[in-house]
């Protein structure tokens, strides 16, 4: 019990370096519908938090383009 207690502690305490330190302006929220993870931006084109959330919108806006073919 004690040893998850401090990963508890651990893990609250990096979230509060993640949200109130210096890469905090680097957080962003993930682009895809319905997906509500947050994900530290490496680049400025990264819209996605994971490959497999970038891939779900790119395969429906394939999907929506056929639709209108």
């Amino acid at each position: 019990m004690v040893g998850a207690l401090a990963r508890a502690d651990d893990l609250a305490d990096d979230a509060t370096e993640l949200l109130t330190g210096p890469e905090s302006p680097q957080l962003a929220p993930c682009a895809a519908a319905g997906c509500t993870r947050l994900f530290l931006r490496s680049h400025a084109a990264r819209r996605w938090c994971t490959t497999k959330c970038g891939n779900r919108v790119r395969a429906a806006r394939a999907c929506a383009a056929r639709k209108t073919r």
